[in-house]
């Protein structure tokens, strides 16, 4: 199953939801707000927007930062497998 989340609405928002639940049109308000998250995420649009961020950030160099921050990384790894060679 997935995560739990807190969700913040305005409250014209959640009278509406909670209207829909009441009416019958969906069971729970989680339920509604999966619906909705997943209309969002899996338009047409947003899947080729997404495919498209995608493709444009595996084609960008990395940044400095991140680039030194993986340096340092390794230097430590092999600090520490050099330290348990010594022992």
């Amino acid at each position: 199953m997935g995560q739990k989340m807190l969700l913040n609405l305005p409250e014209k928002d959640l009278k509406k939801i909670e209207t829909l639940v009441k009416t019958g049109e969906y069971t729970t308000k989680s339920e509604f707000i999966r619906f909705a998250v997943k209309q969002f995420l899996y338009s047409p649009e947003k899947v080729r927007t997404l495919e498209e961020m995608t493709l444009k950030l595996q084609k960008q160099p990395k940044a400095r930062k991140e680039i030194e921050r993986e340096i340092e990384e390794v230097k430590k790894e092999t600090r520490r497998v050099i330290s348990k060679m010594k022992r």
